[in-house]
C-alpha cells in the first residue's frame, strides 16, 4: 500500500485481495512446512528403528538439515495466518512429546536385531512420533481450501 489516504473503492478492494492472498500463501507455506517435517520425521524414525548403523547417522544429519532449512523458511515469512500462529506451539510441543516417547522406546524397548513383529512396532512408533506434524499439515491445508 502506498500510504495514500484517498483510495478509491476499487483500489481498496484490490489491496484487501492482495492482503488476503498473502495470508493464504503463508497458510500454504505453513502446511508445506508441517508436511515436510512429517515426512522427514517419519523417515528419520523408520531409518533409526529399522536401518543399519550408517543409515542412522545419515538420517540424523538429514533431519538436522531439514529442521534448519525449515526454520529459516518459516522465519522469512512476513505474514502469518491466525491458524498457523495458533497451531505452531501446540504442534511443536506435541511433536516433542511424541519424539521423547519414541526415543525412550528406541533406548529401552527396541532390540538390536528386530524381527518382523518388532518391525511393525517400529513403524507404529515412527507414525505416532510424527503424527502431530501430519495433523498440523492437514489442518493448514484444510484452512487454505476453505477460503
Amino acid at each position: 500500500m502506498t500510504g495514500d489516504d484517498n483510495l478509491s473503492a476499487d483500489a481498496a478492494l484490490r489491496e484487501v485481495d492482495r492482503a488476503q492472498g498473502a495470508v493464504r500463501k503463508s497458510s500454504r507455506r505453513g502446511a508445506r512446512f508441517f508436511l515436510g517435517m512429517w515426512l522427514g520425521s517419519t523417515g528419520y524414525w523408520l531409518a533409526t528403528l529399522l536401518g543399519p548403523e550408517t543409515v542412522k547417522n545419515y538420517a540424523s544429519l538429514a533431519l538436522g538439515a531439514l529442521i534448519v532449512a525449515g526454520g529459516v523458511y518459516m522465519v522469512r515469512q512476513r505474514v502469518y495466518d491466525r491458524l498457523l500462529y495458533r497451531l505452531a506451539f501446540p504442534i511443536t510441543w506435541a511433536s516433542m512429546g511424541t519424539t521423547v516417547v519414541a526415543a525412550v522406546y528406541n533406548m529401552f524397548l527396541h532390540p538390536q536385531d528386530p524381527g518382523p513383529l518388532w518391525a511393525v512396532a517400529g513403524v507404529l512408533v515412527a507414525l505416532i512420533a510424527s503424527a502431530p506434524l501430519l495433523y498440523g499439515a492437514v489442518r493448514m491445508f484444510r484452512s487454505t481450501g476453505d477460503r
